[in-house]
């Protein structure tokens, strides 16, 4: 079935006039454009954000949620203190993993790559949509 889809697509692009961007499968160049694009973000996350402090605050996190742990059969209040803890460690992180510059920077070409999607498979997708939903 899913050579038909790939013949059905490409004879669906030659006829609407348009060529697929990368290979002759639709769901191999969703494939790869997602695949690249998760690269980029991954890298992008990597060499702008501060992966010391980060490190040192999921190490820290964890010692916390061990000390928790023993602590909830011996002393319930102490240990929701450091869940208090836990929690503020947890938000410091949290700040430094979504820094807004770094969402500034993955979000504009991804937006550029949501609008290739749609230039170059929108087509292809309304008639699959024709067909499945007649």
């Amino acid at each position: 079935m899913n050579q038909t889809l790939n013949e059905t697509a490409m004879q669906v692009s030659q006829v609407l006039g348009q060529n697929l961007p990368i290979t002759n499968s639709p769901t191999m160049d969703i494939f790869l454009i997602s695949l690249v694009g998760a690269l980029f973000i991954t890298l992008i996350n990597k060499y702008f954000s501060d992966q010391v402090k980060i490190r040192a605050l999921r190490k820290e996190m964890k010692d916390l949620q061990k000390k928790s742990r023993e602590m909830m059969s011996k002393d319930p209040k102490k240990a929701q203190v450091l869940q208090k803890e836990l929690m503020k460690k947890n938000l410091e992180n949290m700040k430094h993993a979504m820094n807004p510059k770094i969402m500034i920077i993955t979000m504009a070409p991804m937006l550029l790559l949501f609008f290739f999607y749609k230039n170059s498979l929108y087509s292809i997708w309304r008639v699959f949509h024709t067909i499945w939903f007649s």
